[in-house]
């Protein structure tokens, strides 16, 4: 090896190590300050790539379990809404159990549908109220997507209903026939149904929809159902048949769809004939003697029959029995009639106690005394008699009213008077019972401009056929071509102007309410309405269930996937602690060599001194 002063390639080797040493430890210092193995891709390449992946999964998955978690609140929120809709539910079942009983007064059924009414108004809060993070999970129809995993389309889907009054078809829900529905404001979607075709646009923006409406023949019942409040109907001749006072006039109330009379009527027969169905008909009818009630059949001889078909008999008080034996007769109209007529005192009257009594409540019709004293009327070829109400005591005595009402059909023990006729101060007879009554009659409606006679169940003008147009008034005209208007705001109107609203059958009117009639199997409504709450509830659970399932899930893959991310890039502090060490010394033991280096061109100076 040649001796030479300028380079000291010995000094420079060891200088080279120590650099190498220097950036190991460097590496292992790092290491050990950060907890990672990879702190820079140059540390690991493709571990770093493989890492970061992971880290974005084990975000996603995080943030899904919290998703997650998330949609089982909101189905939690929902389903505590559907439970108290249920409760509400089962009240009003448990009402209209109660009001479908013949023993409630109509004061008692009027407290009950109060009840259910605001039963149904806290249905339709709860689902317009119930929000989870200021969505409103009850108030329309819809779906709501829970992203449950880390990537594109890893979603469950929580399926919500709207759920109040009207989709559990309980609007209106009634039990005593009174009170009135709101009708909803029409839409362009309740044009379609009704059968209307958009057509042309206004530069407002206004939508016109046309439809050919065909116009129905001007029959009794037809006629009867365009009555207008105040219509008046006259009976045509003196026939009697059905008819309780012949050539009088009803008028029609709209508030409680009936038609009342005030005159002086004909004889009992008259007046029971009007309770006499149709041959092979029978009516259902509430008789109550004394403060006892029975609902029975009556055919149209007059024969009284149980509820259930079976035959019914009058014992020696005048109770209605279903065993014949003894002093029983047969239970028909005479014979019911015949048997108030004993002995006893006299029966007085009043207003008050008129406005008590009732003398049969039959399916749709209610004949009272409205005011007036009461009267008794007795057919002596019949030996019968039936009042309004009846009480006993002094005539003229304020008391005797407080005893008013305890006989409805007769008063066993009153002494009724001799009399032909009597003045039934109100008649009230349903719109239903009066088509029933009127078909095949001659009468004639009157609405105070034209008159129109309804004749064999037909109605003409100028002898041509006569027809009933969408607003309920008789034209001789076929059809005509009716315009609705879909203004930019939402609302629908008609020629005129007025608002157009869509009932709960779909049908379009301007009446902003319909009137109120009692629901046609109303524990069936109610049953289908719990059913529809259940079968959501489930649906609520099974979703709940599923997204437990999934959050347990996505727990799991976190854990596993942060597992596999250490033992990538997290440092492993006892073999970094060893290679330090390591480091430190060959650094201490490199700098005393590098020392030693670089003394040795100094041997060449001894080549010089010799």
């Amino acid at each position: 090896m040649a001796q030479v002063i300028n380079t000291n390639s010995l000094s420079l080797i060891t200088q080279n190590n120590i650099n190498k040493n220097q950036s190991a430890l460097s590496s292992s210092i790092e290491r050990l300050s950060s907890g990672l193995r990879i702190n820079s891709a140059k540390d690991d390449a493709a571990g770093q790539a493989i890492a970061n992946r992971f880290t974005s999964n084990i975000k996603g998955l995080t943030q899904a379990a919290r998703n997650a978690n998330d949609g089982i609140s909101v189905a939690q929120t929902t389903e505590g809404a559907l439970s108290e809709i249920n409760n509400n539910l089962q009240r009003i079942r448990e009402l209209t159990v109660q009001a479908t009983t013949g023993t409630n007064s109509t004061s008692d059924l009027d407290s009950i549908q109060d009840e259910i009414k605001s039963r149904l108004d806290e249905i339709d809060r709860v689902s317009g109220q119930t929000q989870f993070n200021g969505v409103n999970v009850l108030s329309k129809d819809g779906s709501m997507k829970i992203q449950v995993g880390a990537n594109d389309g890893e979603t469950i889907t929580i399926d919500l209903k709207k759920i109040d009054s009207d989709t559990l078809n309980l609007a209106g829900f009634n039990v005593n026939g009174k009170g009135s529905v709101a009708n909803t404001a029409a839409t362009t979607d309740n044009l379609t149904l009704a059968g209307f075709t958009a057509g042309t646009k206004a530069a407002d923006g206004t939508v016109t929809y046309s439809k050919n409406v065909q116009f129905a023949a001007a029959t009794a019942s037809n006629v009867l159902a365009a009555a207008k409040d105040g219509d008046e109907i006259t009976f045509a001749g003196n026939n009697g048949t059905g008819i309780a006072a012949t050539g009088g006039t009803y008028t029609y109330h709209k508030d409680s769809n009936s038609y009342s009379f005030s005159a002086t009527a004909a004889s009992k027969d008259s007046l029971l004939s009007t309770l006499a169905p149709n041959a092979g008909d029978t009516f259902t009818a509430k008789v109550t003697i004394g403060s006892k009630s029975q609902e029975v059949n009556v055919s149209k001889d007059g024969t009284i029959t149980s509820s259930d078909g079976k035959a019914l008999y009058l014992d020696e008080k005048g109770n209605l029995t279903q065993t014949g034996s003894g002093t029983t007769k047969a239970a028909t109209w005479d014979n019911l009639m015949a048997n108030t007529d004993t002995t006893g005192k006299d029966a007085y009257g009043n207003s008050a106690a008129a406005a008590v009594g009732t003398v049969i409540e039959a399916k749709g019709m209610t004949i009272t005394s409205a005011g007036g004293n009461a009267q008794v009327l007795k057919d002596a070829a019949y030996n019968a008699a039936y009042a309004t109400s009846i009480t006993t005591g002094t005539p003229g005595d304020a008391g005797a009213a407080a005893t008013a009402g305890n006989a409805a059909v007769g008063a066993l023990g009153a002494t009724a008077v001799d009399n032909t006729t009597a003045d039934v101060a109100d008649i009230s007879i349903s719109a239903s019972q009066m088509a029933s009554i009127l078909q095949d009659k001659d009468f004639s409606l009157s609405d105070g401009s034209d008159t129109y006679n309804v004749t064999s169940n037909a109605v003409t003008i100028n002898g041509n056929a006569a027809n009933i147009d969408d607003s309920g008034a008789i034209t001789d005209q076929t059809s005509k071509v009716v315009n609705y208007f879909a203004h930019t705001n939402g609302s629908v109107t008609n020629d005129t102007g007025s608002t157009i609203y869509a009932t709960e059958d779909g049908s379009l009117t301007t009446d902003a309410a319909t009137k109120a009639e009692t629901t046609a199997d109303p524990l069936k409504a109610l049953d289908e309405a719990i059913s529809s709450i259940d079968k959501f509830r489930s649906s609520l659970g099974a979703v709940q269930n599923r997204l437990d399932s999934a959050v347990t899930n996505l727990n799991n893959t976190t854990t596993n996937l942060s597992e596999a991310q250490s033992r990538i890039q997290d440092a492993d502090y006892a073999t970094e602690v060893s290679n330090m060490s390591k480091a430190q010394i060959i650094q201490q033991a490199g700098n005393s060599v590098l020392a030693k280096a670089n003394q040795v061109p100094q041997q060449v100076l001894s080549l010089l001194q010799g």
